[in-house]
């Protein structure tokens, strides 16, 4: 896709996508505590983590944009924030809701979930595993901030800034869901499948939005990259903790070796794949935006397939 180069705002002023009226409490209420293929405890535990940081975090990722809509001068970046919202608000409520299930399942959803709503992110047992981490070595100085911003309050900037690495992260991964087979097929269910595909799909149509809003109201390099460092730790601290954490906890983790078994086939999960951290790592490059990544092919095969009930995509090429 051609990135325009004039003084607009939004970097694609055609971008356009729907705010959808959905629903998936009739999945999420019939949603079983084995809803991975193969008896994949990780990846059980990995998803349900996700979905414990999404309601609060969407919530971040709204507040941060509305902070700088009225600095939004260009009607087409205006129209994208406020569908950037909608679907946010619609992922935040079902990702709640899933939780509310997942908890119920045994899952570590709602504890995540609630850590956050705390302003506690880091339970006692992250604390003591960072405590040994940064001790020496290159993470020292990481410990040492954590100490000293115990209670730090991100300014507005910053908070828009986080908001445009995380929806890197999240589209990053959604397009990995939408164009990877060997992770569609861990999804023993094929209607939650179907929930975190339209998650996805709304992921790769708004991943712009926040960046191109950090631009317009003159957001400088060096923050958006810190915030991008900021992510990729609490993102690694908060869902590898608690992924491990319910595993290890998990009755059955210890039925016929399926703990080891999961941590055997999770060797080749996308989502821990070269390429992932390859896309990733585009982020920190000074000319990076996020639609040099490409997926409205993507998005279109598949928005058929969930808007107008057209055939599942065998698979969109990247």
């Amino acid at each position: 896709m051609a990135i325009t180069t004039t003084d607009r705002q939004t970097s694609d002023p055609e971008r356009d996508f729907p705010v959808r009226r959905i629903s998936f409490e009739e999945v999420i209420d019939g949603l079983d505590a084995d809803f991975a293929a193969h008896d994949d405890v990780l990846m059980c535990h990995l998803v349900a983590a996700l979905s414990g940081l999404f309601p609060d975090g969407e919530q971040m990722f709204i507040d941060a944009v509305k902070h700088y809509r009225d600095e939004v001068t260009d009607p087409d970046l205006r129209r994208q924030v406020n569908a950037f919202i909608g679907q946010e608000v619609t992922h935040g409520r079902e990702h709640r809701r899933l939780n509310e299930r997942l908890a119920e399942l045994g899952y570590r959803s709602k504890m995540v979930e609630e850590s956050l709503q705390r302003d506690e992110v880091m339970t006692p047992g992250m604390m003591r595993i960072i405590k040994v981490a940064t001790r020496f070595g290159p993470l020292r100085d990481v410990g040492r901030q954590i100490q000293e911003d115990e209670r730090y309050e991100p300014e507005p900037i910053m908070l828009l800034a986080l908001t445009a690495a995380l929806e890197h992260y999240t589209a990053t991964m959604a397009e990995m869901l939408l164009t990877e087979p060997e992770l569609q097929q861990r999804f023993a269910d094929q209607r939650f499948f179907r929930m975190w595909a339209w998650h996805a799909i709304e992921e790769c149509e708004h991943k712009a939005v926040a960046f191109d809003v950090y631009r317009a109201v003159g957001g400088d390099e060096a923050t958006r990259r810190k915030a991008m460092r900021m992510a990729t730790l609490a993102l690694a601290f908060i869902a590898g903790y608690h992924t491990v954490a319910g595993a290890l906890r998990d009755r059955r983790s210890y039925r016929r070796a399926a703990l080891v078994r999961s941590v055997w086939r999770n060797r080749n999960n996308p989502l821990f794949s070269r390429r992932l951290r390859q896309r990733l790592a585009d982020y920190h490059r000074p000319d990076f935006h996020p639609l040099q990544h490409d997926t409205t092919a993507i998005e279109a095969a598949w928005r058929r397939w969930l808007d107008d009930d057209g055939p599942r995509p065998d698979a969109a090429a990247a």
